[in-house]
């Protein structure tokens, strides 16, 4: 195992480009102290590859950890400056100090009361992993569903954002107001009954209509135009017109969402 940990290519000091030898001659008289090493390349330093410790100890899980520990000792000296180095590194993987560092209730404190990924329970001895505790997956469990999102069905407002679902794609739709609406008044003439008993008999009269004269917005997911107010400028057309636009606004711009804003707000496109 230390051959495998440790005696494995140093990195460093390659990646400095050498160039071509210089002749003695040619040397400068005088340099700085840094100069042949920036010339020659960085320093060297450990590559260690601990992955095969943690697989060993991964699958040690379940055992008591004085075992564990006399298999590792058997095999790995402290008279021996490398395998010495592997024994080093279980701290780096297993919390064997957890009495009195158990995590408290859920809410109090930080759940996750150190960083090793495995750890020997002071009750019993076991080595056991740290994700397995009752407390960390009770707060796994909250994060997972505070972070869970309704399937929306055709929109979905986020953060000021309208993502609205456009022939089974996804699009983040801008909005803009619409302008104020401008009328002016016009002379019509209607016809009206002289009498409600002779239908037959109608006269003409003149009235003033003031009509919309704001041309409309075009709306780039319907693909038609919306009217900045009602057409006429009377109480009738102007019910009908708030409750077809309650909030008038009209869209200007869409953008398809990418895949990564899809997986952030838990949606999906329609295959086909």
């Amino acid at each position: 195992m230390s051959r495998v940990l440790v005696e494995r290519p140093r990195y460093g000091g390659i990646w400095t480009r050498k160039g071509r030898p210089v002749p003695f001659d040619h040397l400068p008289s005088k340099q700085g102290m840094q100069r042949p090493y920036l010339e020659r390349g960085a320093y060297k330093d450990l590559n260690e590859n601990l992955r095969p410790l943690w697989r060993f100890l991964e699958r040690q899980v379940g055992r008591p950890w004085n075992d564990v520990y006399s298999e590792i000792a058997r095999n790995l000296r402290v008279t021996s400056t490398v395998q010495q180095h592997v024994r080093d590194h279980l701290p780096n993987f297993v919390q064997v100090n957890a009495h009195g560092r158990m995590p408290g209730p859920l809410g109090v404190g930080d759940p996750w009361p150190w960083y090793e990924p495995l750890y020997v329970d002071p009750a019993d001895g076991i080595l056991k992993r740290t994700g397995d505790l009752p407390e960390i997956q009770e707060v796994k469990r909250l994060r997972r569903a505070m972070h869970r999102r309704p399937r929306p069905s055709d929109s979905l407002d986020v953060a000021a954002r309208h993502l609205r679902k456009i022939d089974g794609i996804w699009y983040e739709v801008t909005f803009a107001d619409l302008p104020k609406p401008e009328y002016r008044a016009y002379l019509v003439l209607e016809e009206v009954a002289r009498s409600v008993y002779f239908d037959s008999a109608m006269r003409l009269i003149e009235r003033v209509v003031r009509r919309l004269v704001t041309p409309g917005c075009f709306d780039v997911v319907t693909g038609e135009a919306v009217l900045a107010g009602p057409p006429t400028d009377d109480e009738a057309s102007r019910k009908r017109y708030l409750a077809e636009h309650p909030e008038r606004r009209y869209a200007i711009a869409k953008r398809q969402l990418s895949r990564r804003e899809l997986r952030r707000h838990g949606l999906s496109n329609a295959r086909g």
